[in-house]
């Protein structure tokens, strides 16, 4: 089986020969293959005829994620730092979609951590406006629908709606809050993606484990991180919740942050040994392999994985 045809399986709930694997995010371009993602910057100052060998230039950095990593799945954009509007995905699609699955973030649909400096108002809305609260959420949430349409319309398999709702010790408001002001507007999103024809799955980093239970009355088909710095422990979710939820992540990026061997093949071995059993599960970190961590950490990473990925 390819990528693709993993994934499928993982999402219909059959068990494929080999655990899929994928990352949110890949920022060591330069460490792994000498060479880096395109910026916003050079697309501002590339005429043209530059700016169309970026767009492929990026595609190639992607084609060379799947074969030196055999990546599952990959995150193509609506549009590529504000050019090539609806373009990026049908590309994409042509020249990867009989190996990966393609997907796209979109994370703004519902309220979720807020800066620092926008809290304070945020909380007082909560208790003394809250229906410009829910005027807000429903403007988020149709803004979000409408992004939804534009991603399936462009070849999404699916969509990841990237949007933190935990800190490392509990969610970003309370349960009961979560429930009037966030559940059932991510419900609604999660039921349009599902109208769409596509899987919806969610990525938040830290303790949800007061939130799980309203997250999976919304449909959701995924969970992405399972934070072990957030106290999330994978057995736990994948008991209660394995038999609806795809689950991927889990394997500890703190560790990822030094080369530390023993410590980073145990976290790995943790996440396969209660992920992998029954399928429905996709291996990747915690959160995504992000710029300053050790490639060799990610390669560790991935051989003990490899030990382990075969049903």
């Amino acid at each position: 089986m390819n990528g693709r045809q993993r994934l499928a399986a993982v999402f219909s709930g059959q068990i494929p020969d080999k655990v899929p694997h994928m990352e949110l995010v890949f920022q060591l371009d330069e460490e792994a293959f000498q060479t880096h993602w395109p910026s916003k910057a050079e697309l501002d100052a590339a005429t043209p005829a530059e700016r169309e060998r970026l767009l492929h230039h990026h595609l190639d950095i992607w084609e060379k994620i799947i074969v030196a990593y055999d990546w599952a799945g990959i995150q193509l954009p609506t549009d590529l730092c504000g050019y090539f509007t609806d373009q990026v995905i049908p590309l994409g699609r042509r020249r990867f979609g009989d190996r990966v699955m393609i997907y796209d973030f979109n994370g703004q649909g519902t309220f979720w951590m807020l800066p620092g400096d926008e809290m304070m108002e945020f909380a007082i809305k909560l208790y003394e406006r809250p229906e410009e609260l829910h005027a807000e959420a429903q403007r988020k949430r149709d803004a979000s629908i409408a992004l939804a349409k534009r991603q399936v319309a462009q070849g999404v398999d699916f969509i990841c709606i990237n949007s933190d709702y935990g800190y490392n010790r509990g969610p970003f408001i309370s349960p009961t809050m979560f429930a009037e002001f966030v559940t059932p507007y991510l419900a609604e999103i999660v039921d349009a993606i599902h109208g769409l024809g596509v899987k919806a799955i969610l990525h938040s980093d830290g303790d949800l484990r007061l939130l799980l239970p309203q997250l999976v009355s919304t449909g959701l088909d995924g969970y992405q991180s399972i934070d072990p710095q957030g106290f999330m422990d994978i057995a736990e979710v994948k008991r209660e919740y394995g038999d609806r939820l795809v689950l991927m992540g889990n394997v500890q990026t703190s560790l990822l942050q030094e080369v530390h061997e023993t410590r980073i093949r145990e976290s790995v071995r943790y996440s396969m040994t209660h992920g992998k059993p029954g399928g429905r599960f996709i291996f990747s970190s915690s959160n995504c392999i992000f710029k300053g961590l050790p490639l060799e950490s990610y390669h560790l990473m991935l051989d003990e994985y490899e030990r382990l990925a075969w049903y």
